[in-house]
């Protein structure tokens, strides 16, 4: 539980503090940056709170991310209550 909120807490600080700080400098494509360094920084904190290689941890946030595209169909569909879009596609 630990590593899925250190994992969120590490994305959304790195993805913060790239766009804000290179937003000024390099424009609108900081975002794609910052999403890129955001979801290297994820993983880099799934490897090494699970100890497993850099596949393992690419495994892990899809099988993640898809869990939670069901749950949020799911709370959709049973209570019309949905979670906020973060999601990269």
């Amino acid at each position: 539980m630990g590593a899925t909120l250190g994992g969120v807490i590490v994305y959304y600080l790195v993805f913060i503090a790239v766009a804000f700080f290179l937003g000024a400098v390099i424009g609108n494509s900081a975002d794609v940056l910052a999403l890129l360094l955001g979801l290297v920084a994820w993983l880099a904190v799934f490897k090494g709170a699970f100890h497993t290689s850099w596949l393992g941890a690419i495994g892990i946030v899809v099988i993640a991310w898809l869990f939670l595209l069901v749950l949020d169909f799911f709370l959709i569909a049973a209570f019309n209550v949905n979670f906020p879009r973060f999601f990269p596609f």
